[in-house]
């Protein structure tokens, strides 16, 4: 439980961003099958998600050499192996999706797992992908046993609810031991973090295309940068907004990279546009929802695909909104929010359902008015200084 009294605040704030932990769990993946040592360099204190990929990988034995302002990553392309014990990826759908795509590219039986909340989550579109390719895949959600290469070379591969299938397989490619050949199913949704997958892919020496709907892989060697820097984690920067509206500050955040849709949709929120698409931006779909329930209103659309997160983030969403007095209602693929509503303390300890963004935002507008949180300690996912930074500010 995390109880506070609600304060009253003036001025302006440094609000310290966590390094982007999809910039980091992608480049973790990508250096550990190279050859050479990477420095990663960041500022902040990564998340546990980034700190469950680096784990990992060294269960599979990468070599990471942890500093409190970079990691260094040793490539052991041809040393990786999978443990005699689970992979353990907390919180971390990610982790989870990649390392299960590494796995199947390795001699042996992974078992993958991870905490409660991450045990409720599928990942049909790559383990279907992963069978139609020859390997044994006992389960969707996880626990998750995995044995069998990859031995045939083609698949469809479903996309139209996340794009981390098929990020996870390019990332998972240089062990592939032979050409495969993708058939990319559906509608994309967030396209930004493909993107990503893409870009940091072209910086590591190969070029990925997805021509007439097809995803052709093969093994390569990874040349990734020597010194890499990651900066903040973009999609929690809506947290930020919050917290300047909700309390009447400014406030200051470190620098982000901007990820293709993401940074569009957080320009389109915080400019108020009443209808906001958040087909691929789905993460920052509840502190969105906070910013215009108290602001001029609106509807958010285009992310049905925001029910499968570490919670149904539409549905729950507009139930913790409504705790603090904030009327929201949902619909099939996002929220319909009236506008100029005020927030009052909730009567009874709010439920956050192990979802990082859920309790972020439900601590940041008791931080206003006071009360009491469920569940604080899964903020640490994304950002594990986010209490403590919130207390220092609100004193």
């Amino acid at each position: 439980m995390w109880e506070f009294d609600g304060v009253s605040l003036s001025g302006s704030f440094d609000w310290v961003l966590p390094p982007s932990k999809s910039h980091i769990i992608r480049w973790l993946a990508l250096c550990s099958q190279g050859q050479s040592d990477v420095r990663i360099s960041f500022s902040g204190v990564p998340g546990e998600d980034s700190i469950s990929m680096a784990r990992c990988l060294m269960s599979m034995g990468s070599e990471i050499d942890f500093s409190d302002d970079n990691w260094v990553i040793c490539g052991k392309r041809d040393s990786l192996f999978i443990p005699d014990y689970d992979l353990q990826c907390g919180n971390s759908g990610t982790t989870a999706n990649v390392i299960s795509a590494m796995s199947a590219c390795l001699d042996g039986t992974a078992i993958i797992d991870g905490d409660d909340s991450l045990r409720r989550r599928k990942s049909q579109g790559l383990c279907e992908a992963l069978i139609e390719l020859g390997c044994d895949v006992s389960n969707y959600s996880i626990p998750r046993r995995i044995s069998g290469k990859i031995c045939l070379d083609k698949a469809t591969l479903d996309w139209k609810e996340t794009s981390q299938g098929a990020s996870a397989m390019v990332l998972a490619s240089p062990n592939l031991e032979s050409n495969i050949s993708l058939s990319l199913r559906g509608s994309p949704v967030s396209l930004g973090y493909w993107e990503l997958t893409k870009e940091i892919c072209s910086k590591s020496g190969i070029e990925i295309n997805t021509e007439k709907g097809i995803l052709n892989l093969g093994p390569w060697e990874v040349n990734a940068p020597t010194e890499i820097s990651v900066y903040g984690e973009q999609s929690l920067s809506p947290m930020g907004t919050l917290f300047s509206r909700l309390h009447d500050v400014e406030i200051r955040t470190n620098r982000t990279e901007d990820i293709r849709g993401l940074g569009l949709a957080i320009r389109k929120m915080e400019s108020g546009q009443k209808i906001l698409n958040l087909k691929d931006a789905s993460d920052i779909i509840t502190p969105s929802a906070a910013i215009m329930a108290l602001g001029s209103g609106g509807r958010i659309t285009g992310c049905p695909h925001a029910r499968g997160k570490e919670s149904d983030r539409i549905s729950k969403t507009v139930k913790m909104l409504g705790e603090f007095g904030l009327r929201t209602q949902e619909s099939d693929d996002g929220i319909i929010i009236p506008g100029n509503q005020s927030i009052s303390c909730p009567e009874n300890p709010v439920e956050t359902y192990s979802d990082h963004r859920m309790a972020m935002t439900a601590m940041i507008l008791a931080s206003k008015v006071g009360g009491t949180i469920e569940g604080p300690e899964c903020v640490n996912a994304t950002d594990s200084r986010f209490v403590d930074q919130l207390e220092e500010i609100c004193g």
